[in-house]
């Protein structure tokens, strides 16, 4: 998809082929999507599906410290089951292993509206490593 958009002179997204809703995310932080304001301290263990349409997401406040972004959705799970980010203010976000196009361009979206670090939880192998950078 990315070769079709290059070939043509175009954007990924302006050729309107989304994937299926991949990442999650649960913690400290507050933006609208499409008009709606999503709270994210509200979404449950199951936390909010990132959009695939990362243009509508705007507005994104919070005071979270810092960034937690998980490889394995258990761990996820856990974490927001037990509100882990109400104890240290954080945005806890998960791709469900190697992360889609969606969940790594609002990551860096939510990176740059807060100016926070991000710190990740991954397996110590070659995969873990890729999903880190």
């Amino acid at each position: 998809l990315d070769d079709a958009a290059c070939m043509i002179g175009c954007t990924r997204s302006s050729l309107n082929v989304v994937a299926s809703e991949k990442g999650i995310v649960v913690g400290k932080i507050i933006f609208e999507d499409d008009g709606d304001t999503i709270d994210c301290t509200k979404m449950g263990v199951g936390g909010k599906a990132i959009p695939p349409s990362i243009d509508r997401v705007t507005n994104i406040r919070g005071d979270a410290m810092f960034i937690l972004l998980i490889e394995k959705d258990a761990a996820f799970m856990r974490l927001a089951e037990d509100r882990f980010y109400n104890t240290y203010p954080c945005v806890i976000i998960s791709g469900k292993g190697q992360p889609d196009v969606a969940t790594r361009l609002f990551l860096n979206k939510v990176r740059a509206a807060l100016n926070i670090p991000i710190l990740g939880l991954f397996d110590a192998d070659p995969y873990g490593l890729k999903i880190l950078s």
